[in-house]
This record gives structure tokens, C-alpha cells and sequence, in this order.
């Protein structure tokens, strides 16, 4: 499969067969997300990966209960329920990858703040390059993951519960959870996205 028809068969999946993945092919996975580019080469990524079911349970429980509460103190009633669907379902995979990135700081970020500006203009300025190279790693995590036949979701709502899953996982407080990527034998196949057309979303300047 050449690498475009990769990319466009690739699916967000969110119902998963029970089937274990062997380890070579998480192995492989984990690889291509080491290759991907981070800025200033600091590879400021960490993966844990979790396959035991009551972990991943209490994890989602987490995830769940904080959307709960959320809902409770905004006063929106039932409002959150697709939201907290959608975030707690990667307990049915029998692998999630949580994602974890370490905080990248720039010379030049440094020089900014020295001069007193401040973080939302830094990110402006910046770009987040840390932040833009753990979304590369996940990038070849889903592709990889779908060239060997594995379904996988790109997750970043459990992070709701981001200080509870860390302390859960045991992680140093210089690491903060990004996203989770269940992976899995799909349960079901999925259609294609609608893709907007790319004169709506490209522009030249020759």
C-alpha cells in the first residue's frame, strides 16, 4: 500500500475486537512514533502502554466521573453524556497507549518571557513545538497501528482526568498526559470521513 492510500483508508475506531495484539507488532508501533520529529531533537515523548483490563477500567472510571462532575457544577444535566461516551470507550481495546509529553523550552521562549511576555503570546510566537512533535508520534502511532491491520482513536478528552491518570500510572511530575490511543482489531468497519475540498483549504502565492 502506497503511503497516500494509507493515510485515506486510516479510521478513527472506536469498537474494538478482544483480540490480543502481539508484542512485535506494538514493538513496531512504538518504533514509528520514535522516529517521529520533535523540536530541537528532544524526543520529549513517553509511552506507556497499558493492557491490563481493571487499569484501563479504573482509568475510564476516572475519566467518566470528572465529566460527571463537570456536568454537575456547570448545571448541564445529561448535556455532557455523548461527551463522556466518547471519551471513556478506550477500556474496550485490549491495548491504550497514554501519551506523555515533557515540557520543551526554547532559548528563544526563555529570551520572550525574560522580556515579560506572556504564555499565550509565547505560544503565538512559538508554535508549541513540544506539543507539535508528541502530535507527529501519535500521527505515525495511527499509521502504523492501521498498516498492520489494527483500528485506533486519537484521544485527547480523557485528559479531563490528566492529574488522576498520572498519579494512577505513576508517572514524574515533569510528565503530563496528552492523549490515549486504544488500538485494536476494528469490530466494525467504518466509512469515510467527509473531506473538505482542497480549494477550500489550500491557497498559493506563486
Amino acid at each position: 500500500m502506497d503511503l497516500l492510500t494509507l493515510i485515506k483508508e486510516r479510521r478513527s475506531v472506536r469498537q474494538f475486537l478482544k483480540e490480543p495484539i502481539p508484542h512485535e507488532d506494538l514493538e513496531e508501533i512504538l518504533e514509528a512514533a520514535q522516529w517521529a520529529p520533535s523540536g530541537g531533537n528532544k524526543q520529549g515523548w513517553k509511552f506507556i502502554v497499558i493492557k491490563n483490563p481493571d487499569l484501563l477500567d479504573e482509568m475510564s472510571k476516572m475519566v467518566g466521573d470528572k465529566i460527571d462532575k463537570l456536568a454537575e457544577e456547570a448545571g448541564l444535566g445529561n448535556k455532557l453524556k455523548g461527551n463522556k461516551v466518547m471519551a471513556t470507550f478506550f477500556n474496550q481495546a485490549p491495548v491504550t497507549i497514554a501519551v506523555f509529553m515533557e515540557r520543551y523550552i526554547s532559548k528563544i521562549e526563555e529570551a520572550l518571557e525574560g522580556l515579560g511576555y506572556q504564555p499565550l503570546e509565547i505560544q503565538r510566537l512559538r508554535g508549541q513545538s513540544d506539543l507539535q512533535s508528541i502530535g507527529a508520534a501519535i500521527q505515525n502511532i495511527l499509521l502504523m497501528a492501521h498498516s498492520k491491520g489494527y483500528g485506533s482513536c486519537w484521544l485527547c478528552s480523557p485528559n479531563i482526568a490528566s492529574p488522576e491518570i498520572e498519579k494512577l500510572l505513576g508517572v514524574a511530575e515533569n510528565w503530563q498526559l496528552k492523549a490515549l490511543v486504544p488500538i485494536g482489531k476494528p469490530a466494525r468497519d467504518y466509512k469515510a470521513p467527509v473531506r473538505k475540498d482542497l480549494t477550500e483549504i489550500v491557497e498559493y502565492r506563486d
